[in-house]
């Protein structure tokens, strides 16, 4: 979880991907480059956020929307696509706050062998001197049942409720370069085409009033 700088009482929460091993050949990412004897990954990763904007309470149609009631549905959904909610709920996840209940959720998930499908928004904009653009990527909008993860497949091993993507939609050009080139083509989290990305797995159940979905 990280707070943006222009909001002290708003939340995003960010998930590393790491996407299949690229053998030893590949030149990955530092772990943490405070510790080198961790080494590096084997996988490219993203770094990817919750969604375009962070989670904050705010005013709608004369209701008031709470940021926690938010993350609270959003981590769930998570869970429950990543075929780990029923296991939460077995083990009675308890937390009182929602920063210990995301901490409790992300020990479900930080598991190498916990594959999905991830369909990754990007934000454009440009480095001085460059002129491909990078990308600040982030989880599109659940549209109805289908969302921008799932580790769900049905007979035919394709993904389950997985959001389509659509580059209309998806990628936020950087209209402050009049200049720039046309966006290219988004294949995959930096450079990996392979639709796979690797999460891991801690218990659910309740924080609050709030309900699991």
């Amino acid at each position: 979880m990280d707070t943006p700088p222009y909001d002290a009482e708003a939340y995003s929460i960010n998930l590393l991907l790491e996407g299949t091993d690229r053998g030893d050949e590949f030149q990955g990412v530092a772990i943490d480059k405070n510790r080198p004897e961790l080494g590096t990954y084997r996988g490219q990763i993203a770094n990817v956020r919750s969604g375009r904007y962070p989670f904050s309470t705010y005013e709608f149609q004369g209701k008031t929307i709470q940021r926690d009631d938010q993350i609270f549905r959003w981590v769930n959904n998570l869970a429950k696509q990543m075929g780990v909610l029923d296991r939460m709920n077995a083990d009675g996840l308890q937390a009182d706050t929602i920063e210990e209940y995301v901490s409790a959720v992300a020990k479900y998930l930080t598991d190498p062998e916990l594959w999905g499908y991830f369909t990754i928004g990007g934000q454009e904009y440009f480095q001085e001197g460059y002129d491909k653009p990078n990308y600040r990527m982030f989880f599109p909008k659940q549209e109805g049942k289908n969302f921008p993860f799932s580790a769900l497949e049905n007979d035919d091993r394709q993904p389950l409720n997985l959001l389509p993507f659509d580059r209309d939609k998806h990628i936020i050009a950087d209209k402050s370069r009049s200049d720039a080139a046309p966006a290219e083509s988004v294949s995959g989290f930096g450079g990996q085409a392979d639709p796979l990305g690797g999460l891991g797995s801690a218990p659910t159940a309740g924080l609050g009033d709030l309900q699991l979905p």
